[in-house]
């Protein structure tokens, strides 16, 4: 041991010496040391190493904790009554104890984190506890936990559930105590971050914890003011976002009770901003979860009470008085004042609007039953009435007379029919337009225009979706649309309001309300307006729907010159958008266009000039609006919100179904044909000049110094646009817009910008050219587009590819090299303060690049952890390591590049490109070598992460050795994080774009079975983390997400192969291990997806339908997706009464019921199974039936079934049969769930159904259910049975003629099928009828024996016959019973042999009825006509066959005289379906 660490050691000794003035002596000395320079790195060292056998910091602290134990008991057993002046020196040395505590943790944890959590923990809650120890030292205390421990990430992840659990209940407990004298602002705020920390590390806090928050929201009704309150709301929102998945019922009712609170806190108390933001968002999250996307009724997914419309009445009366308020007070205000009322204010103003507006209702009296106590239970609630409805808007519209008081209800309009448009009448058009209409010409008055114009613009897009608008109706709104856009087209030219005007004017053409006229066109050639995105965007609009006239008569501020050249119109509007304002000679101009200062969407104005070329520009704009965006160009990056669990609620109702348009999706694209297309050669022309033009004017003016880089790349992206949508319309080939000089212009222009990339090598810290360089970055990365779909964007990408110069790719690659090689430490922004201040401050990172196996152990220290926040922090415990505040301008910049470059490189392998793509690629997977790699900094991390997304193509696979440089790091990554869920998350999320390169090229490469084998080694781990209940279900839902992408990868699990103490497990069979779930989202997920396990996602040729899996995987899985769904529901069958689990019970049934649902509809061979299933869970799992109809008419519509009682029927036999094979007492006939047909009693369903019924009933001999299915439809049992006897026979007769040797269950069938003849021939029942009921029903049983057939497609060598070729594998069993043909035709030979005449075929009998050839075949189209099954239709086509076959073998026999209708038939019918097929294809 070295000196310095002895003389701690002894110094650590002697402060548990028993002399209080020598603990005080070395208490000096322990501060010196510990901050001594060579202890401090002895000490770091000993911690980092973990050897217990040296002296440490938590050796060190708990020496500490021994000093103060002793000094806090010489405290506590001294006398209580002394002098003021003692009792202030025993606080000081309270106060100097906990200094001392956290001068201690600042000097040990200064560099890193290196104290143990479950340490300071053990401290902490041990001295906040004990009430002995005074107010101020475990005031102190909690301040060491809020800024020490819970702000330190390291910290934040290695708290267990439990820890986080206990942490709350203490502090809510200490401030639920009024008695307490610790600040209940603090107490607040560590309630905030436990809250926090525990629902986004662990599955959250139980739901009774709500009667914690219960209770502080019931205080503070009593109490003036609640210190700390807004923090309390802050954590019961998280709270109950993370509860709200699981428990919405609760949830639900919670809100019922706690919400008439916040209504009397708000009008009884005054309340800060930040407290009404709060509250704001309480109201708004209710609502989400009452009413998802806004749904009214329970039978629309809400959730209703009588409690909850009380509170939505009394919400709206508030929000309409502080509305009003808000109003009176800007009115009456001094200075300057936001006329604007606050967004969420309005968002909530209008869900509430939405729920209480009722075309019915105007007025309504409330009970504002929140103003009184539960102590003034006998005093009457104080009632009020209220207004409603459009006419209350309408009437605060009319009346209000300043921007103050009128704005907000103008916003409530906006917000309201923008997100609701079917909530506004077709009634209340008129009347809205015309108060608007008013309003709209007061330009002068305020700020009030924009708004009014917004308003307008909404009603114009609602009004354009209404198609049940009367004619006399239409003509009024007309004369209104007419004026309103004569008043905007006024108006264009005033630049505050002119985004808001070509919006309105838009809406109007896009809902086409009004014929535009020729003087419109005049926007878009004079100097009314400038081009930009509004403008934009409305010129595309009015190409897509209106034709261009060829000239317009201009004003006299044409130009004499342009008179003379008689352009027209078409080429004005081009001039205008390039070249606005500028003179003849611009390329000589210093002044550049506005199209060069702007961003428009993504080729916009590419489309639009070229489309003004066309001699039919209507056609090409609309040809280019038809193509879709590709995914890189449509999905912008969304903030996180509450939508996704409002779907989930849907979802969970069945009032959203996605896994119906599963097809839809799969679907091939089929694009427009672009022949027809005539280009008009002067336009065209003038065009490319235009063009040359502006390019030439950029490069004249050229300076590597003072050119902006990003103007420079835009008008190149333009040129190579404009060539692009060329190629996809026709006009030009691929390889005559290389050679054009329009691309020989933008080359130069990328030359030029390449050469400011190459100056900042240099000077890589000036602020001005990173964020040209960002721009530049972001700019050429929306140019290039990865996908492998035709459109305008992948030609002009792969035209912007070939700009690319090899020194400026490369350039960029070394620019990334060089920043990532110099980055600061994570959050150095400035200087560390002396470890002597009290104050915050910025913790130093130490490197730890020790290599560590899959999730083995976790870093000393890493980025997250020099997070040492305190009172100046604005966020609420540890920040995200992911968080971009980590993050300088050059860390941001360089992640910019480095997308730019993946994205490059990816889409450049099927492109011509100047540079080589794989020397790029091997400089960026050397950004993730060993020797630089470092995955604590924040920096590495996100580099690492977009690597990861960005660099393998979904559409164009890295080369497998790449993909194996690439997951190299994986590992250490997951094992450095494993315990931070917020990374997790993000890992599994990024990771799931490797998986389609896993299985390109040969699968039996070693490269191959590497990247393989790392990838499933970390699925492995974080499974083995599910297991062991260490992941929250965010993580658990991004597996599940990677396991269903390996799924469509690898359907058959031919590598998807994972490891688990010892055994292997295909991800077939992993999967549905998370029906079983104990998160609902996450169960549910899984179920929707549950079709993979069912169908090969890939497309499969040109057919839009998806291949279907081997029939025994489909029926393996299908197994294993029934048992983990009732896995699921059993769990909790057990407590069915108990209120608690009313959620968890109604979830669980839920995804059951869509894990059938789903089956049932992407499955055929499943199809019967999913259905039996759903009916028999009516009985054994409390199903609702009014749940499984609404999806089982979703489906049977989806199916083309007209109803529902179609569909079931057509199952109803197998149903029926599988029902009764249960053979107990709760599973008899009258318990078959008969209202899944739509019947609403037994005795409707028995009167529809007896004739599948009776026959299923008879071959069991239950005689006794025939007579009561008699009984209930009042009719002869007798009769019943004759009336069944042809569906009887088909159950018994293919018995006695089927000869199989050593088939003991068909023997058995043949022995029941004998017993149960003989009773028929009793003369108690059929008798000696029996014989003449055979023959008089003949062609009605040799039709139902022949919808019997089921020939497969594997029959044995011996039974092989010719419908074998058109039968298939994965071919559904119809309803039992079914035979192959040979049993048929061998009933049929029994039939005839049993005949007393012996005739020698069926046939012969037949013919002795000429007219049942015609009933026969008349019976069998009749059945393929009403079937819309393709399997179903096909079978019967295959019957069909079956049966002419037999006819025709006999025809020279002449068929009874019926020879000639049977062959007019056969040719007709065949004729039929042959045009059929046809004109469906």
């Amino acid at each position: 041991m070295s000196l310095a660490l002895n003389d701690l050691l002894i110094c650590c000794r002697q402060l548990e010496h028993d002399r209080a003035t020598e603990r005080r002596k070395e208490v000096e000395k322990f501060k010196q040391l510990i901050r001594d320079p060579e202890t401090v790195q002895h000490l770091d060292r000993h911690s980092d190493s973990k050897q217990g056998k040296y002296l440490n910091w938590d050796a060190v602290f708990r020496f500490l904790q021994k000093y103060i134990q002793k000094e806090t008991e010489c405290l506590k057993t001294a006398r209580p009554n002394v002098s003021a002046s003692t009792q202030a020196t025993r606080q000081k040395k309270m106060q100097e104890i906990s200094s001392l505590v956290k001068y201690f943790i600042k000097c040990a944890n200064k560099r890193a984190p290196r104290l143990k959590c479950q340490e300071l923990l053990n401290y902490i809650m041990e001295t906040v506890k004990d009430s002995s120890n005074g107010a101020i030292y475990r005031a102190d205390c909690s301040n060491i936990l809020l800024k020490d421990i819970l702000s330190v990430r390291k910290y934040w992840c290695e708290i267990s559930q439990q820890q986080w659990l206990e942490l709350f209940s203490v502090y809510f407990k200490l401030y639920l105590n009024p008695s307490q004298d610790i600040n209940r602002v603090l107490l607040a705020r560590i309630i905030h971050a436990v809250t926090k920390g525990c629902c986004s590390q662990t599955d959250g806090l139980n739901s009774k914890f709500l009667d914690c928050f219960s209770k502080a929201i019931q205080n503070a009704r009593q109490e003036q003011t609640s210190p700390g309150l807004n923090h309390i709301l802050a954590a019961f929102v998280i709270f109950l976002k993370a509860l709200a998945v699981n428990f919405r019922i609760k949830v639900c009712e919670l809100g019922d009770e706690i919400l008439p609170t916040f209504l009397y806190i708000w009008t009884q108390h005054r309340l800060n901003d930040s407290l009404k933001e709060v509250i704001i968002e309480l109201f708004q999250l209710q609502i989400y979860i009452h009413h998802p996307k806004g749904a009214k009724t329970q039978e629309k997914g809400a959730y209703e009470s009588r409690k909850w419309k009380s509170i939505l009445y009394n919400l709206y009366d508030l929000l309409v008085n502080e509305i009003s308020h808000i109003g009176s007070r800007g009115k009456y205000s001094s200075g300057s004042r936001n006329i604007a009322v606050k967004e969420n204010l309005i968002d909530l103003m209008a869900d509430v609007c939405h729920q209480v507006f009722n075309e019915d209702t105007r007025s309504l009296e409330i009970s504002q039953s929140y103003t009184t106590t539960q102590r003034e239970y006998g005093v009457p609630c104080k009632k009020r009435k209220i207004e409603l409805g459009w006419d209350v808007i309408k009437d605060h519209l009319q009346k209000s007379q300043s921007d103050f008081e009128l704005v907000p209800w103008l916003q409530i309009v906006i917000q309201l029919i923008s997100k609701y448009p079917a909530c506004l009448p077709n009634c209340e058009l008129s009347p809205l337009l015309m108060i608007l209409c008013q309003l709209l010409p007061q330009q002068r008055r305020g700020e009030r225009t924009p708004y009014v114009l917004r308003c307008l613009m909404e009603i114009a897009l609602c009004q354009g979706k209404k198609s049940n608008l009367e004619s006399s109706q239409k003509s009024e709104l007309l004369k209104l649309w007419i004026k309103i856009w004569s008043i905007t087209f006024r108006n264009v030219s005033f630049e505050q309001i002119q985004a808001e005007n070509f919006g309105l004017l838009g809406a109007i053409i896009q809902g086409s309300l009004v014929e535009i006229d020729r003087e419109f066109w005049k926007l878009f050639t004079g100097s009314a307006c400038r081009p930009s995105c509004p403008v934009i965007s409305c010129l595309t609009l009015a190409l897509t729907t209106c034709v261009v006239p060829e000239t317009v008569k201009m004003g006299m501020e044409q130009n004499i010159c342009e008179v003379n050249r008689s352009f027209s119109l078409k080429e004005l509007i081009m001039k205008w958008l390039l070249l606005y304002q500028l003179e003849d000679d611009f390329e000589n101009s210093t002044e550049l266009p506005p199209i060069l200062h702007s961003n428009f969407p993504h080729l916009a104005l590419e489309k639009i000039l070229v489309s003004l070329t066309m001699k039919n520009s209507k056609a090409a704009m609309n040809f280019f609006q038809s193509v879709p965006e590709c995914e890189q160009h449509q999905n912008e990056k969304e903030e996180p919100s509450f939508s996704a669990v409002e779907e989930l609620f849907l979802q969970t109702t069945f009032d959203k179904m996605d896994f119906l348009a599963v097809v839809e999706k799969c679907a091939i694209e089929k694009h427009q044909s672009s022949r027809g297309f005539s280009v008009h050669p002067n336009l065209k022309e003038s065009l490319d000049r235009y063009l040359l033009g502006l390019s030439k004017q950029l490069l004249n003016n050229y300076s590597s110094e003072t050119s902006n880089t990003e103007m420079l790349v835009r008008c190149s992206s333009l040129l190579v646009g404009v060539l692009g949508c060329y190629c996809h319309i026709g006009v030009i080939t691929e390889e005559e817009a290389y050679k054009s000089e329009l691309f020989q212009k933008a080359k130069s222009l990328m030359q030029c910008a390449g050469e400011s990339v190459t100056l900042f090598k240099n000077k890589t810290n000036e602020e001005s050219r990173i964020v040209s360089l960002r721009n530049m970055m972001h700019l050429c990365t929306s140019c290039l587009c990865n996908c492998n779909k035709h459109s305008p964007n992948k030609i002009a990408s792969s035209f912007f590819l070939r700009l690319l110069t090899s020194k400026l790719m490369n350039d960029i690659a070394d620019i990334c090299r060089s920043l990532v090689s110099f980055i600061k430490k994570p959050l150095d922004y400035g200087q560390v303060e002396s470890v002597g201040d009290d104050t915050d401050e910025n913790v130093k990172e130490m490197e730890n690049q020790s290599s560590m196996s899959v999730f083995n152990s976790y870093p000393a220290s890493s980025v997250n952890d020099a997070n040492e926040s305190g009172e100046s922090q604005l966020a609420i415990g540890a920040m995200n390591p992911l968080a971009e505040e980590h993050l300088s301008k050059q860390d941001l910049l360089f992640l910019d590049m480095l997308k730019f470059l993946c994205v490059g490189v990816t889409t450049a392998q099927t492109s011509p490109v100047s540079f080589r793509a794989v020397d790029i690629r091997r400089k960026l997977l050397m950004l993730i070598d060993p020797s630089i790699l470092d995955l604590t900094k924040s920096l590495h991390l996100h580099m690492y992460l977009v690597l990861l997304k960005e660099l393998p193509g979904e559409e164009y696979p890295l080369p497998m050795e790449d993909v194996v440089e690439l997951l190299k790091p994986l590992s250490k990554l997951c094992s450095l994080y494993r315990r931070d869920q917020d990374v997790c998350k993000t890992i599994l999320n990024h990771i799931v774009h490797i998986v389609g390169n896993l299985c390109q090229g040969n699968m039996d490469s070693e490269n191959t079975k590497d990247a393989q084998g790392q990838f499933l080694t970390v699925i492995e781990a974080f499974w083995q983390l599910i297991k062991d209940g260490k992941c929250i279900f965010s993580v658990r839902m991004a597996l599940v997400k990677c396991l269903k992408t390996l799924l469509e990868a690898d359907p058959y699990s031919k590598w998807a192969i994972l490891n688990s103490a010892g055994k292997t497990f295909s991800v077939n069979e992993v999967f549905p291990q998370f029906l079983a779930d104990n998160d609902h989202q996450v169960r549910m997920f899984a179920a929707e997806s549950i079709n993979r396990l069912f169908q090969d996602m890939k497309q499969a040729g040109s057919s839009t339908l998806l291949k279907a899996l081997p029939l025994k995987l489909q029926q393996t899985a299908f197994e294993n997706a029934y048992l983990k769904a009732q896995e699921g529901m059993r769990a909790v069958s057990h407590s069915a009464e108990n209120p608690e689990l009313l959620d968890e019970i109604y979830n669980r049934k839920a995804v059951l019921l869509m894990t059938m649902a789903v089956v049932l509809y992407c499955s055929p061979v499943c199809e019967k199974q999913a259905l039996f299933a759903l009916c028999k869970s009516v009985k054994d799992n409390g199903l609702e039936p009014h749940l499984i109809k609404k999806v089982l008419e979703k489906v049977s519509e989806t199916f083309g079934y007209r109803h529902l009682e179609d569909f079931m029927a057509s199952h109803l036999d197998y149903l029926v049969l599988e029902w009764l094979n249960l053979q107990d007492t709760e599973h008899s006939l009258s318990a078959f769930p008969f209202i899944l047909l739509n019947y609403t009693n037994i005795g409707d369903f028995y009167r529809s159904c007896y004739k599948v019924l009776i026959p299923h009933l008879v071959i069991r001999s239950d005689f006794d259910e025939v007579k009561s299915i008699a009984n209930h439809i009042q009719k002869d049992w007798k009769c019943l049975l004759i009336d069944c006897f042809p569906k009887i026979l088909v159950n018994i007769l293919p018995y006695f003629a089927y000869e199989s040797i050593g088939d003991t269950g068909m023997a058995q069938q043949r022995e029941t099928a004998t017993k149960v003849y003989d009773m028929l021939k009793d003369e108690n029942l059929l008798g000696k009828q029996i014989d003449h009921l055979f023959i008089t029903n003949l062609p009605e049983i040799v039709v139902e024996l022949l919808m019997t057939l089921h020939e497969p497609g594997t029959a044995g060598a011996n039974q092989s016959t010719d419908l074998c070729d058109f039968s298939g594998d994965l071919d559904p069993a119809p309803n039992p019973p079914h035979f192959p043909s040979h049993v048929i035709k061998a009933t049929f030979a029994y039939i005839s042999s049993c005949h007393k005449t012996k005739f020698k075929s069926i046939l012969e009998i037949l013919s002795k009825s000429p007219d049942s050839y015609q009933k026969i075949l008349l019976a069998i189209c009749e059945q393929a006509t009403e079937t819309n099954n393709v399997y179903k239709k096909h079978r019967i086509l295959k019957i069909y066959h079956l049966f002419v076959s037999l006819l025709l073998k006999d025809i020279k026999t002449g068929l009874g005289g019926a020879w000639a209708f049977v062959l007019r038939d056969v040719i007709y019918t065949l004729i039929h379906y042959i045009n059929k097929r046809y004109w469906t294809c």
